[in-house]
């Protein structure tokens, strides 16, 4: 009998001893760097999802994937959304819409402090009665984890030093068109 009441026990220090054995070997897979080709095509899918959501007006979608800290400061991913939700309701009482958002190829990808960064030029399309107005912005794109997934932050209208207060480490390697007077 007793040698029945320990088998459990037995089945537990097998399955400790197996566990202890394969995490070291499933973090090891988990942590392959992506080759520069997966990590490009990873931002350019991710890119053109936000860009979607955003004329779709899925504004929640959208916050998904800007920066962390930009988020942070909006107050939220729901304040975030209701302020671009507003924004747009107010261009349309107006008679205007975005028509178009469309990106440009990114620079080369820069690593710093465990992070992947690089810009990416964007155009955006203004519809206001019978004229199109065009903007040109400047996205930064950051990732934590490898290339796997990115956060986007627009830096139009900002100064280099304004972005890195927002990403501290941003690296120096990447260029900001100058700041419009």
């Amino acid at each position: 009998m007793p040698a029945l009441l320990d088998a459990p026990r037995r089945w537990r220090c097998c399955l400790l001893l197996w566990l202890s054995a394969l995490l070291p070997v499933l973090s090891l897979a988990q942590t392959k760097p992506l080759s520069d080709e997966v990590r490009r095509a990873n931002l350019e899918t991710q890119v053109t999802a936000m860009e979607q959501a955003f004329m779709r007006e899925d504004f929640e979608a959208f916050a998904d994937f800007m920066h962390p800290d930009v988020v942070r400061l909006a107050g939220g991913p729901d304040v975030l959304a209701r302020q671009l939700r507003k924004s747009m309701a107010e261009m349309s009482a107006q008679g205007g819409k975005i028509s178009g958002v469309r990106h440009g190829p990114p620079t080369r990808l820069v690593a710093v402090d465990r992070q992947l960064q690089c810009t990416l030029p964007q155009t955006t399309e203004f519809q206001f009665a019978a004229a199109t107005k065009s903007t040109q912005s400047t996205l930064l794109a950051v990732s934590a984890d490898g290339g796997r997934t990115w956060a986007f932050l627009d830096t139009g209208g900002k100064d280099w030093e304004t972005v890195r207060w927002l990403v501290p480490n941003l690296s120096r390697e990447i260029v900001l068109p100058a700041k419009a007077n």
